[in-house]
């Protein structure tokens, strides 16, 4: 009796799953999906940095090659910007003039550093402002409690120049 109750449980399990997957699958389109065309925008972007730290290298990091050498990690949509040479201190802004690679709709920024091991009780930020000709698209700070890794993601949207004139 115990045989045939675990036969009929283990039949009604896999047979609801696999009938779930065939008319999940049944409702999926057929062939590749449709590649959307990204639209970049165009101005003049600039991306601020402030850190409330000194950035120093994380003692607790994997080693994995020249790129984890970076102080600072820093991406827009995915893809990683180059940062100007030099040391990362507290309150010294770091500027990425004529930034390209965003795009109209959603866009991200990534950041991430590490504080020094000597300020572990304190509080940590990075400012990150993105300008366009002046005017502040975002002004986000990004925190890290007790000399704990700060990272994290910013997002916002943006429109083409093009629909902000239609708007008038």
């Amino acid at each position: 009796m115990r045989f045939l109750l675990c036969l009929v449980i283990w039949i009604v399990i896999v047979g609801g799953l696999w009938g779930y997957t065939w008319l999940r699958d049944a409702r999926l389109p057929e062939g590749p999906s449709p590649v959307q065309a990204v639209e970049h925008v165009d101005g003049e972007y600039l991306l601020e940095i402030t850190p409330t730290f000194s950035v120093e290298k994380d003692p607790f990091a994997l080693d994995s090659g020249p790129q984890s050498d970076a102080l600072l990690t820093l991406n827009l949509n995915g893809r990683g910007l180059d940062l100007p040479e030099g040391e990362v201190l507290r309150g010294k802004r770091i500027r990425i003039s004529k930034l390209r690679g965003l795009q109209a709709g959603s866009n991200e920024i990534y950041v991430k550093a590490s504080p020094p091991m000597a300020e572990s009780m304190m509080d940590h930020g990075l400012r990150v402002r993105l300008l366009d000709r002046e005017f502040v698209i975002v002004d986000n700070t990004v925190w890290g409690d007790r000399g704990a890794l700060v990272s994290g993601t910013i997002r916002f949207r943006l429109t083409s120049h093009e629909d902000d004139d239609h708007d008038h």
